[in-house]
């Protein structure tokens, strides 16, 4: 049993400047700004993959500095406007995460669809709200930054 979801906002900028941003350290953790941080991998964010890459071990750090959760990164597939990850965490067996980055009038539209299998069952009822929220406060951000 696995929990799912999919949340989407219009942005008016061009979907280049909110991509750029969306693969960048800093618009990474501007969108769970202050409660989590996401410690990525050393080096640079690739622009683009030819096929599945594990880029590492991603740290999530409530508040920027307690630990409470890392994500063993996987993608997919990544090009401009686009992501696919597929990635396994401490407490989920599979975690998947797409972003679409894709014009509209008057600007572009931001969607991201999640899913989700928890390690241990019980935890479905406490994980989706939770991940809800999250996605929901990081669509708040990306509103408030591109207003």
């Amino acid at each position: 049993m696995f929990g799912h979801f999919t949340i989407r906002s219009r942005l008016p900028c061009p979907p280049e400047t909110v991509w750029a941003d969306a693969l960048s350290r800093r618009g990474i953790n501007d969108e769970f700004f202050p409660w989590l941080r996401m410690r990525l991998p050393a080096g640079e964010l690739p622009a683009r993959l030819d096929g599945p890459t594990r880029l590492g071990r991603c740290w999530m750090l409530l508040f920027g500095c307690l630990p409470v959760e890392c994500d063993d990164l996987t993608l997919l597939r990544l090009e401009p406007g686009v992501f696919d990850e597929r990635s396994r965490m401490l407490g989920q067996r599979v975690w998947w995460h797409r972003r679409r980055v894709t014009a509209v009038a008057g600007g572009c539209e931001v969607v991201d669809r999640v899913a989700f299998l928890p390690r241990w069952r019980a935890m479905l009822p406490l994980c989706r709200p939770l991940f809800r929220l999250v996605f929901a406060w990081r669509h708040r951000r990306l509103r408030r930054r591109y207003r």
